[in-house]
């Protein structure tokens, strides 16, 4: 079998909040007979993938075609011709071969995916090498290659590693944006299973929302799972009791009359609140709400005598709960119309509608836990980073977990990824549990705009300078700065 990240830990609690997000985290078709064989075989490759998708270029009937834009507008799809993948702009190119190491670029976009990946400090550099075959005319065979001459490509194959190697770990974050390009927000996100909750509450906005924003979904997860670090306990418990303290025992104190059993006490402030939700008060009080039936309940009648034993029965009870209403929530989401799925994602640039620039990455994600039912080839998530961008086509350099693979780390390949049928989301989406793709990058800082206002020439425009002091994602300067000087130096982007 083979997965596209690290083995599950299985002692990991679904929603146990390290690492979380602080608030200052938050910036703003037809299918025959064919097709269907094909997706009963499907083991989750990308090379079964990217047969399913020709599969379905093909039922449709014609090599280009038009399709509507995050913006509105009417865009083409990337084309097959000659034996090759096409770009729609005809600026770069791909054989038609599966999991390919071989592209093909014109002059000007392998400079300025250079320019990027150098000024996001990516260990990858593109190096342009022979004319390309005749029916690419005016491109250039591309070869990838370390910066440090001495060193491999890559050391690492598992996708993640594979892409922060790529963006110099610059996908902390997914990327919410709209049809309207300032409709942006931000939030640090943990792709790892043991992050579902949150990753579920993004379904949970599609599915309820009939006008999702960016600003809406960060506002959801901050509401459950933001963390204020001011208080360890704030909740309120029954009718109106508030607990607001960062004291174990003065909180056990201010709930002794409620909840008159030590240990059931206990129970719930140490081995809930504090080991697993400690400073989310959203998340306290929905803990305290699914748990005071039992709680009340246990201590008129059926407490037990420990500690231990009632954290087990909590922690039972509570997780339950939250892996039911993620099946219902995951339920509901997948079972969206596909043309009300289409625009809602829309709306927030996720699904086929994530659009990460060179620099940043896609990752599609689960929004339910894997159970003995699913595929056994289910991934957690999987990752590809952008190396090249033209127009709504983009060019990921990717790889996988190849286990015990002794030549992994050099079996990287090249995609191609299009709008809609031909999306990154499209060819992976029945590969996780609950299928969610997002655009995953990285925050402009402070000091990362003040160092890219340094490395400007003399005499730059005040319009540019301002366009670096509104930069809201690091890509996104990298990409400012890059056009503004020609080459860049990678310290301006360092992680800070």
């Amino acid at each position: 079998m083979k997965v596209h990240e690290r083995p599950r830990n299985t002692t990991h609690h679904a929603e146990a909040h390290k690492p979380r997000a602080t608030a200052g985290d938050s910036l703003e078709s037809a299918s025959g007979a064919r097709q269907r064989t094909l997706q009963r075989m499907l083991d989750h490759r990308p090379a079964v993938q990217s047969l399913l998708q020709r599969q379905r270029d093909a039922d449709q009937g014609s090599r280009a075609r038009t399709s509507t834009a995050r913006t509105g507008g009417v865009v083409q799809r990337f084309t097959e011709e000659a034996g090759y993948r096409i770009s729609a702009n005809r600026a770069f190119a791909l054989p038609a071969e599966n999991e390919t190491q071989r592209f093909f670029a014109t002059p000007a976009l392998i400079e300025r995916s250079n320019r990027i990946l150098e000024a996001m400090g990516s260990r990858v550099r593109l190096l342009a090498g022979d004319d390309a075959p005749e029916a690419l005319a005016g491109m250039q065979s591309v070869t990838p290659r370390a910066v440090v001459a001495e060193q491999p490509l890559f050391d690492v194959h598992e996708c993640i590693d594979v892409a922060d190697r790529v963006t110099n770990s610059g996908q902390t974050h997914a990327l919410y944006q709209g049809p309207d390009d300032a409709d942006l927000a931000l939030r640090r996100q943990n792709p790892y299973p043991g992050a579902v909750g949150e990753l579920n509450l993004i379904a949970r906005e599609l599915t309820n929302q009939e006008a999702p924003t960016p600003q809406g979904v960060v506002a959801a997860q901050e509401a459950r799972f933001g963390e204020d670090d001011l208080e360890s306990f704030r909740f309120t418990y029954g009718d109106g009791l508030e607990v607001e303290t960062s004291s174990l025992q003065e909180a056990s104190t201010l709930l002794e009359d409620a909840i008159p059993s030590q240990p059931l006490r206990r129970a719930l402030l140490k081995n809930i609140m504090k080991d697993r939700y400690e400073y989310q008060p959203g998340f306290q009080q929905f803990a305290v709400e699914v748990l005071t039936p039992l709680i009340q309940a246990g201590h008129v009648g059926e407490e037990l005598e420990t500690q231990a034993g009632w954290a087990t029965r909590l922690a039972q009870h509570l997780d339950a709960r939250l892996a039911d209403d993620r099946n219902a929530t995951t339920t509901a989401y997948r079972e969206l119309p596909e043309q009300t799925m289409s625009e809602r994602s829309r709306r927030i640039g996720v699904n086929a509608h994530a659009r990460p620039e060179v620099g940043e990455s896609y990752a599609i994600v689960g929004t339910r836990e894997r159970t003995a039912e699913d595929p056994q080839q289910l991934w957690s998530f999987h990752f590809a980073a952008v190396i090249a961008r033209d127009g709504e086509d983009s060019l990921t350099l990717e790889n996988f977990n190849r286990e015990d693979d002794a030549e992994g780390t050099s079996r990287w390949y090249f995609d191609m990824q299009g709008p809609e049928a031909q999306s990154f989301h499209a060819k992976h989406q029945a590969t996780v549990a609950g299928a969610l793709t997002l655009r995953m990058g990285a925050p402009a800082t402070e000091e990362l705009r003040a160092q890219a206002l340094d490395r400007l020439p003399e005499g730059t425009s005040e319009e540019l300078t301002a366009r670096i002091q509104e930069a809201r994602t690091r890509a996104g300067l990298a990409a400012i700065l890059a056009d503004a000087t020609g080459t860049a130096d990678s310290d301006a982007t360092d992680e800070t």
